[in-house]
Formats: C-alpha cells, sequence, structure tokens
C-alpha cells in the first residue's frame, strides 16, 4: 500500500513540475486567445471592411488616434456584450489606461459582417459626426 501511494505522489510531482515550466509566468505566452473576447477582438482586427472603412477613418481623424493606439483598441481592450443573444449583437469595446479611456461600440449581424458604431473618449469629450 505504501508502495502505491509512492508511486502516485512520485507521478503527481512530475505532473507538476511540467505543468510550471509548461504554463510558468513566462510572458511570451499569450494564453488569452482562448477567451470568447479574445476570439471577438480577433474578428475584428481580421476584418479588413470595418478596418477600412470611411466610419472607422473619420473616428480616427477626429479623436488623432494613431495607428498602434487604434491596433490597442483592439488587442489589450475588455469586452462587454450589451445584448447577450440579441440580434444583431453589439458589444461595448473598452481600453483603459492611466491616461486614457475609450470605448468603441461595435454591431455584429447574423451574416457575420461588423459594423462601428462610435469610439468615444471618456477623458476627453470630442463631439464626432461620423455616421
Amino acid at each position: 500500500m505504501l508502495r502505491r501511494l509512492r508511486i502516485y505522489f512520485t507521478g503527481f510531482a512530475i505532473g507538476l513540475i511540467m505543468v510550471y515550466i509548461m504554463f510558468g509566468n513566462d510572458d511570451s505566452r499569450d494564453l488569452d486567445i482562448w477567451t470568447p473576447s479574445q476570439r471577438i477582438l480577433e474578428e475584428i482586427r481580421n476584418d479588413s471592411l470595418l478596418n477600412a472603412s470611411e466610419t472607422m477613418a473619420c473616428y480616427q481623424q477626429c479623436l488623432g488616434l494613431s495607428d498602434s493606439l487604434l491596433l490597442s483598441i483592439w488587442t489589450d481592450s475588455e469586452v462587454k456584450s450589451l445584448n447577450p443573444g440579441g440580434k444583431p449583437y453589439r458589444y461595448s469595446i473598452t481600453l483603459e489606461t492611466d491616461d486614457q479611456q475609450f470605448e468603441a461600440l461595435v454591431e455584429r449581424n447574423e451574416k457575420e459582417e461588423q459594423r462601428l458604431l462610435s469610439i468615444e473618449d471618456k477623458l476627453h469629450t470630442t463631439n464626432c459626426n461620423c455616421d
């Protein structure tokens, strides 16, 4: 009986060491891609029609968003569904840093087409008429 417990705990310890090695504190591993919010942001980043739209260009020019900041909005933000299960789906995408706070509203219809509704700078209110 003692031999079986020793073999079991040895295997368990080896498994813990392997998990630590594989999923340790290495910053090069991006494990967030499996979450639903990261999948939504990935779809937005890969949507060439949305990124090349006149609405996106208008908000980028009106708010003075650089390409890197716009990429950061579509990469490092938090996603919240405004109407879960609704048609069309609406998402609030929020980027908050120490000196910036942006919120983008994106709508996705049944055909998997996405449309930018608005981008707002929550710290510096700017009235952009990009509809």
